[in-house]
């Protein structure tokens, strides 16, 4: 990619995010491509950027509310001309808000494919692995992860 960006609602995920695009890939010797910025997707007043041709969202369904917003933001973006693909583990509080909420804006028969993914291992921030979480462990272990990619902006009816 020739230009990404990184959002998150708290400042301390996109000061890890920097320090990790900047200092622990292999390009570090080269300027990061990745810009960070702060965005609740929660908060409407707030748009998507628009100059961007791909929205990946993953993790973010812990509750109804951020199911719903996300349903919003993806009708945005698609709007806006992007493609989405979200990614969310299984039983989140958040998914069957997000599909229910998607289908009443008129994206119709999208799914979440479940594949498998691993868990991740090695040392974590507790910001992004904390206690009790279920995507961390000392070996990495399969856990489920389901896929939804919305290519198309013509999804959208009406």
């Amino acid at each position: 990619a020739k230009q990404v960006m990184a959002t998150d609602y708290e400042p301390l995920a996109l000061s890890l995010t920097q320090y990790a695009a900047t200092n622990l890939t292999q390009q570090a010797a080269s300027p990061s491509r990745i810009e960070v910025g702060l965005l609740d997707i929660c908060d409407f007043q707030t748009p998507l950027p628009k100059d961007f041709d791909l929205v990946v969202a993953a993790d973010i369904m812990y509750e109804p509310k951020t199911g719903a917003a996300m349903a919003h933001r993806v009708v945005e973006a698609l709007r806006n001309g992007c493609k989405v693909i979200v990614g969310d583990s299984p039983g989140r509080a958040g998914r069957p808000m997000f599909l229910q909420t998607l289908q009443e804006l008129g994206v119709n028969g999208q799914v979440f494919q479940e594949a498998v993914g691993r868990t991740c291992s090695g040392p974590r921030h507790d910001l992004i692995c904390g206690k009790g979480s279920t995507s961390v462990s000392e070996t990495p272990q399969e856990m489920s992860v389901g896929i939804m990619c919305l290519l198309e902006p013509k999804i959208l009816q009406g």
